[in-house]
């Protein structure tokens, strides 16, 4: 089933990011996902109302979310698995480490962002990457909001080290 762009499916996030990005920034973001798909992940989109968005896929497996507004932003979740047996450059764990959104967020409250028992807790999501633990992350621990060329760069060598 090819990827469509009416109101009645899913958006293709080529389409949006054309609509929304200008400049370098849509030029960056539009190479970026080239890249993505052609290294074997998809985008698949989804649509509710006034809220759209992608789940990034690789091998069959959601690992994130794609959101588009003013800017492109790019969240790694939880189940994200990367080969942790390719040796990784310090400035590659320095980046990444950089963007690790640990918990508890002053702006998110329960229920949007709440323990697993449901409580009005923030959740105390355990991570582990690149050797360092994290005793309570976000639901997506990595997010990128409006990255630059550079940051899409980083952002690629990371995802190609998925399992």
């Amino acid at each position: 089933m090819s990827e469509q762009n009416n109101a009645n499916s899913s958006p293709v996030i080529e389409n949006i990011i054309k609509d929304k990005l200008t400049g370098e920034t849509q030029k960056n973001v539009l190479d970026f996902i080239a890249a993505m798909r052609e290294k074997g992940f998809s985008f698949a989109g989804w649509n509710n109302g006034d809220d759209m968005g992608w789940s990034p896929t690789y091998n069959g497996k959601s690992f994130g979310s794609v959101l588009i507004f003013e800017q492109f932003m790019f969240f790694i979740g939880l189940d994200w698995n990367f080969d942790d047996s390719i040796p990784v450059e310090n400035e590659l764990k320095e980046f990444v480490q950089a963007h690790v959104t640990v918990c508890p967020q002053e702006p998110c409250s329960p229920p949007y962002c709440q323990a697993d028992d449901h409580s009005n807790n923030h959740s105390k999501n355990r991570w582990n990457i690149f050797g360092k633990e994290y005793e309570s992350t976000c639901h997506a621990p990595l997010q990128f909001i409006g990255p630059d060329a550079k940051t899409l760069d980083n952002i690629k060598k990371l995802l190609l080290m998925t399992k």
